[in-house]
């Protein structure tokens, strides 16, 4: 992955020994509290993230990530840097993403659901796990996860049609993306994987992720959106201004495309010839003034084929013409998922590819 090289300066950077934690230190301690569950009293380091202090084993990290190996070659001899008789490292890590991990770590034997991909997660335990598994260098951890979001933001058009797509609202559409491993809600996670598929290397999520992000209005694109523990996932300036441009790409795309394949063009060996060139024509006209409007961004990576099977039997075209119409569209899509990244500014060489 493109920033793989620069993961463990990054990591080393987040972590700190501290003596913060001391029972001479009320202000703190009050500020801190044990997990429930991550508090072994056997446990040889006490790690702190937010303002939750885990007692765990510096060997169960060590021998998963290099990050922490690397930390823990480096002696800490202060008894200042000591709570409880263990040394005390600091994270820069959200609570709840580093419980995740640890429960990855240390429970797999009682509850593997994180490593089941028939057991759907949510986006945002998935994201989590994904973040700090690559920030440490735990790749089994990473690797599994890769595979659950890839399995929403895929680069496969089949893939992509198979997947559980449920639409919402009305001014503004939300749409919710199951896989059997992930369910994503374009209207809390499309920022957030936009950015997760950039600090990883992970590309080939970012054109499904763009386009889940384009059904924003302008003012949520360049806010940002809020996780549920108040962190604000904000765009880059040059991810900003590509999915502000995506979504009239998409809605020209959904327009141009479906007046194309809707062209009344009869097909040879029709029947009925003038009805049929007659309703094609009234079915041209619907395209235009369906789809001549912003909110057909949202349908750019809908199934034409269906859209099209719909508007023929609704304006009485022949099967004959019918089918005709319907071929054109799977293959007009093809091309149009075929040309997703180039159309919108990515160069993604292994698109298609998996």
């Amino acid at each position: 992955m493109a920033e793989s090289t620069d993961v463990t300066t990054d990591a080393l950077a987040g972590l700190a020994v501290s003596d913060a934690l001391s029972d001479s230190r009320p202000e703190v301690a009050r500020g801190v509290k044990r997990h429930q569950e991550y508090w072994f009293d056997d446990g040889s380091i006490i790690v702190i993230a937010e303002h939750t202090a885990y007692k765990i084993h510096k060997s169960v990290l060590a021998r998963h990530s290099e990050v922490f190996n690397g930390l823990f070659s480096v002696p800490q001899t202060s008894a200042d840097d000591h709570l409880d008789g263990c040394p005390v490292v600091h994270l820069s890590d959200s609570s709840e993403d580093f419980s995740t991990l640890l429960k990855a770590l240390y429970d797999t034997s009682r509850d593997s659901s994180l490593f089941q991909l028939d057991k759907k997660l949510s986006f945002s335990v998935v994201a989590g796990l994904y973040e700090l598994a690559h920030k440490y260098q735990i790749d089994h951890i990473m690797d599994q996860m890769l595979v659950r979001l890839k399995s929403c933001f895929t680069d496969n058009l089949k893939a992509w049609d198979a997947l559980d797509h449920v639409t919402a609202g009305q001014g503004q559409r939300y749409t919710v993306v199951r896989s059997p491993s992930l369910e994503v809600l374009s209207s809390t996670d499309a920022i957030r994987a936009i950015n997760l598929a950039r600090r990883t290397g992970a590309l080939t999520m970012l054109p499904t992720a763009i386009y889940l992000a384009s059904f924003h209005h302008a003012d949520v694109l360049l806010t940002g959106i809020a996780r549920a523990d108040g962190t604000l996932d904000t765009l880059s300036r040059e991810d900003l201004v590509r999915c502000l441009d995506a979504r009239v790409l998409f809605a020209h795309w959904t327009y141009t495309k479906l007046a194309w394949i809707t062209t009344g063009r009869v097909t040879g060996g029709c029947k009925t010839p003038a009805a049929c060139a007659d309703a094609l024509t009234a079915l041209s006209m619907k395209i235009k003034q369906g789809f001549a409007k912003p909110k057909a961004a949202y349908f750019a990576l809908d199934p034409f084929s269906e859209v099209v099977k719909d508007l023929t039997k609704e304006y009485g075209v022949c099967k004959k013409c019918g089918t005709a119409m319907r071929a054109r569209a799977v293959e007009e899509r093809r091309v149009m998922w075929r040309n997703l990244p180039q159309d919108l500014g990515l160069d993604l060489e292994d698109w298609g590819k998996s």
